[in-house]
């Protein structure tokens, strides 16, 4: 009897501490993970997927400029999720990813932009409208960590996952992973469907017409926090497009060896996400990602003199994945209050500024890679950041700077 009293009350101290139950949190990261082990498992890997559709380095870059382009329809996605519920919104990304695994695995050259593109919608809709259920149910003083402890997903899907997808892409070959991941996103989907509450509540934004969601798309805190979320994911693309390419043209690095890489980035993230997670609702979520997008850019103009030692790069590699990690948290807490009355909406917008950032960065991160190097690729990704910063400071306002 006393066991049972201390895990009552043991769960019930972590549902005060995250603002929403557990079991919420739990099947919530659940779904996050599988779509994020979906979103990144191609990136450490481009060698490797672009061989085996048939394509230059350069070609898979367009594919993946075509997966985030279609951010653009975010705002769509993110009044459906605010007039019919978060969850049915949930449910369809991921069985949109579980089709587009699938076809992606069946693809030659470039028919892979037509499952890319489904990926990429999938995403869309999914991750602002899980942002957003977390959000509608969380006080603003405790949502950074909240937000947070679904974020690790991303982070996990390169502990766990990644290094799965090195070995069985040389294992098994690269369409594997594909299929593996069409089958935990059904899987992942039937959770959510089952055992996922819907919110309880009807959407404020279900009353507001479409001119007065025009308002909202032209407001200019809205604006600046797109723009933000843009400029920041322009550099966090470049990121995670270059470092397996360069990795493997410097030291010659396998798949299971970037698996392993991917690995400790992933570590390293949860790190940064842990340290969003217990700080940034207190030190104020826009002085904290203001900070974190400074240390971001010094890593990058750091970052092309660690080429001569492997362990250095790596090291550096990691600092990097923690910053960014504590970053993006921290933004998406602070964009989720600029709008509370259209939250989904906001949110969906600021998914548009991620998904254009995260589908111009691979091309130009490819091109530039195969002409000029790491050096001007950082270049641009150190750019990105400081413009990020000057608008983040300016124009982004943060309602409450502490619990």
């Amino acid at each position: 009897m006393a066991r049972i009293t201390d895990t009552a009350s043991l769960r019930i101290r972590a549902d005060i501490f995250f603002g929403i139950s557990v079991q919420i949190i739990g099947i919530v990261f659940l779904a996050r993970l599988i779509m994020d082990i979906g979103n990144r498992m191609v990136y450490p890997f481009i060698p490797q997927f672009s061989a085996g559709l048939g394509l230059t380095i350069a070609g898979f870059g367009w594919l993946l400029f075509f997966r985030g382009v279609v951010g653009i329809t975010g705002p769509i996605f993110g009044v459906w999720s605010d007039r019919y519920g978060r969850r049915k919104i949930l449910v369809a990304g991921l069985i949109g990813q579980a089709i587009g695994a699938i076809s992606l695995a069946v693809s030659q050259q470039g028919w892979a932009v037509f499952p890319m593109v489904l990926a990429g919608l999938s995403a869309t809709a999914f991750i602002p409208a899980q942002q957003a259920y977390i959000s509608d149910q969380v006080p603003y003083q405790k949502r950074g960590r909240a937000l947070a402890s679904v974020e690790f997903g991303w982070s996990i899907s390169a502990i766990v996952a990644l290094p799965v997808i090195g070995w069985l892409i040389e294992t098994f070959g690269w369409r594997s992973p594909l299929l593996a991941l069409s089958l935990i996103s059904l899987i992942g989907a039937f959770i959510v469907q089952w055992q996922l509450p819907p919110t309880g509540e009807r959407r404020v934004q279900a009353s507001l017409p479409w001119l007065e969601i025009r308002t909202i798309f032209l407001m200019g805190n809205v604006i600046a926090s797109v723009s933000t979320a843009f400029l920041v994911f322009v550099a966090a693309s470049v990121f995670i497009t270059v470092w397996g390419i360069w990795l493997t043209a410097e030291f010659n690095f396998d798949a299971v060896i970037l698996g392993l890489v991917a690995t400790a980035i992933g570590v390293a993230e949860l790190g940064g996400a842990g340290l969003s997670s217990l700080f940034i609702d207190r030190i104020g979520k826009k002085r904290g990602s203001g900070l974190a997008v400074f240390l971001m850019t010094v890593a990058y103009i750091l970052l092309p003199l660690t080429q001569s030692a492997s362990a250095l790069a790596i090291a550096t590699l990691i600092v990097m994945g923690t910053i960014f990690e504590f970053t993006i948290i921290s933004l998406i807490a602070l964009f989720s209050e600029q709008v509370p009355e259209a939250r989904g909406t906001v949110l969906s917008l600021t998914f548009l500024g991620i998904g254009l950032g995260s589908a111009i960065a691979p091309p130009i991160t490819t091109i530039l890679w195969e002409q000029y190097g790491l050096g001007i690729v950082c270049a641009v990704a150190a750019a990105s950041l400081l413009a990020a910063l000057g608008l983040l400071w300016k124009f982004v306002p943060d309602y409450q700077t502490a619990p």
